[in-house]
């Protein structure tokens, strides 16, 4: 088979297997081929009889019997319960590694999911006063019960739904029933942690806490990446099944960031006792890395008869029970009603069409011309100089704050809008946007000169000797020593020399998988007049609610017609596993 036009991760594996096990035939190659590709596009498994006879990579694909047969006898493929590259289970084809983490983690799911011990007339006790005059029952009260009753709890909701405020009620309910309840704070990235503080802090305020239940509540949280302990020189963290991680709560944020093996390795890290509660929003895109574990694990939402009735004790509400539900499906919550974006948001009617994959209702939405939504339509080399042109004003005000050497108030300027892009390359790749800032509008030439004040950075790298992860932003400010690179921290700010970051880019814009995690007074989503893998209805919905008040769109209506007609659904088996 032809390899030359396939990723260089496939072509790789193909070309080897080849070599290694010379009397696999041309079908069983396009199989492996086929499975690493889609395993660097996220997907976690194939189904085969779904691809038979479809043309890939210029090929036609066996039908179902002759590829099942090809496979078997190429020699580098297994059953479950053998050791080969990749995997056959059923009808999915894995690659080993990949099989061994969706196996992994569904029997972990299995073994962790169920009721904790808590009496539910305890639950309800602790919650009725944190829940007292909430105007309507929008669903955090019954979030917070399940994540109080369950060992393992996924609480999904967009923007605005509450998920901190709820998670920020448990915390306290949990440290009145166990006050000596060590909890833990967590994130897939330093950002996304980050603004977890930022947001419970202010949750934790609005509640009116004693001074005691305030200062019992974690105060910081941590990249999962640290919290497992992982090393650059090794593949495998310090916490695992002997050395378990020593917590007795752990509240990840941003779960549909978690990849697959990461999630696993969690799951291994955390003590037998321990409460795990994730948030996330199942419409977010998912990992770069293969999976998408928290998405499909919510489509397991359903209430056992004995989570239905003491959820019905811990609420004093009733709930059905599900005739299929399994002990997971006790632990998951949704909540849907916005707190942000009101009936008349243009962000949040804009965004339920990107969900829908309503391209009529959307354009429709951006034509209107709402308050908090604009919309320059055309083609890439029509827009950008109107683009930039805005710009410069709205930078204004960053610059004045880094002439003044100021921390908090370029920060605070910076953070006011973000151009989120697409795609990296191209006319409207977040590498060209950033090079048109920089040379256009901040005067730089960073090819003679790459470091300057005003230029604000993304970490792409987690270096825990400085502190860094991967996914901080930091601005370059003018020091008493030089230039320096400035990034928030918990006691203030922290500054190093340029020389010291690890693998690093500009970040004047960013691409929407870099800005999760974050969010901004305004954005700018810059789309890209030709077809890419990456468009799709998830990353524009990510894209708009990473906005708390304006909207601006640049790009064509067939642009967005094309995002919005693709949903991203990865291959997997996970949810399979637990029925």
């Amino acid at each position: 088979m032809n390899t030359t036009t396939l990723a260089p991760f496939a072509a790789e594996i193909v070309e080897w297997l080849a070599v290694h096990f010379p009397a696999a035939n041309k079908a069983a190659l396009l199989g492996a081929g086929l499975v690493a590709s889609r395993a660097a596009e996220g997907h976690v498994c194939v189904d085969l009889p779904a691809e038979a006879g479809r043309h890939w990579n210029g090929e036609v694909l066996p039908d179902w019997l002759t590829w099942r047969v090809a496979l078997k006898a190429s020699g580098f493929v297994t059953g479950p319960t053998g050791f080969a590259p990749l995997v056959l289970d059923g009808n999915n084809l894995y690659l080993a590694r990949l099989w061994a983490d969706e196996q992994g983690l569904a029997d972990l799911l299995r073994q962790r999911a169920g009721q904790t011990g808590l009496d539910p007339a305890a639950a309800r006790k602790v919650l009725t006063p944190l829940f007292a005059g909430t105007a309507a029952d929008d669903g955090q009260r019954l979030a917070a019960a399940t994540a109080l009753l369950n060992r393992i709890a996924l609480i999904s909701g967009g923007p605005g739904t509450g998920k901190t405020t709820t998670v920020a009620k448990v915390l306290a309910a949990l440290l009145q029933l166990e006050p000596d309840c060590r909890v833990v704070l967590a994130a897939p990235t330093g950002r996304a942690a980050a603004r977890m503080v930022e947001a419970l802090d202010s949750a934790k305020q609005q509640l009116g806490l004693d001074l005691v239940t305030q200062a019992a509540l974690p105060h910081q949280a941590q990249t999962l990446h640290r919290l497992l302990g992982y090393r650059p020189d090794s593949a495998t963290p310090r916490h695992g099944p002997d050395n378990p991680l020593a917590l007795d709560a752990l509240v990840v944020d941003e779960a549909s960031m978690i990849d697959l093996a990461l999630f696993r390795r969690l799951l291994q890290a955390l003590p037998a006792h321990a409460r795990l509660i994730m948030l996330g929003d199942r419409d977010q895109l998912a990992s770069v890395e293969a999976g998408s574990a928290f998405a499909e694990l919510i489509r397991l939402a359903g209430h056992t008869l004995e989570g239905a009735a003491r959820l019905a004790a811990a609420t004093g509400t009733k709930y059905r029970a599900a005739t299929s539900a399994i002990p997971l499906g006790d632990g998951i919550a949704l909540l849907s009603r916005s707190h942000r974006f009101g009936a008349d948001s243009g962000i949040g009617e804009l965004a339920r069409c990107a969900n829908a994959g309503d391209v009529n209702a959307a354009l429709a939405v951006l034509r209107e011309g709402r308050a908090d939504i604009a919309w320059q339509a055309g083609r890439v080399n029509e827009w950008v100089p109107t683009m930039l042109a805005n710009l410069g004003p709205a930078l204004a005000g960053y610059r004045v704050a880094i002439a003044e050497g100021d921390a908090a108030k370029a920060f605070a300027a910076f953070n006011r809008l973000r151009l989120l892009c697409a795609v990296r390359e191209g006319p409207a790749g977040v590498a060209t946007v950033n090079r048109l800032i920089e040379t256009r509008l901040m005067q730089q030439d960073i090819r003679r000169k790459p470091w300057y004040a005003g230029r604000p950075v993304i970490v792409r790298a987690n270096e825990t000797t400085l502190g860094l992860a991967n996914g901080d932003v930091g601005l370059t400010l003018m020091g008493p020593d030089g230039l320096r690179v400035v990034f928030p921290s918990g006691e203030g700010w922290r500054s190093l020399a340029p020389a010291r970051l690890p693998a690093h880019e500009t970040a004047f814009a960013l691409t929407v998988h870099q800005s999760q995690g974050s969010e901004f007074e305004a954005v700018w989503l810059l789309l890209p007049d030709e077809e890419s893998a990456v468009l799709s209805r998830s990353l524009v919905y990510t894209a708009l609610t990473r906005a708390r008040k304006k909207v601006m769109l640049w790009g064509s209506g067939t642009t967005l017609a094309v995002a919005l007609g693709r949903e991203m659904q990865r291959g997997s088996g996970l949810a399979a596993r637990l029925i």
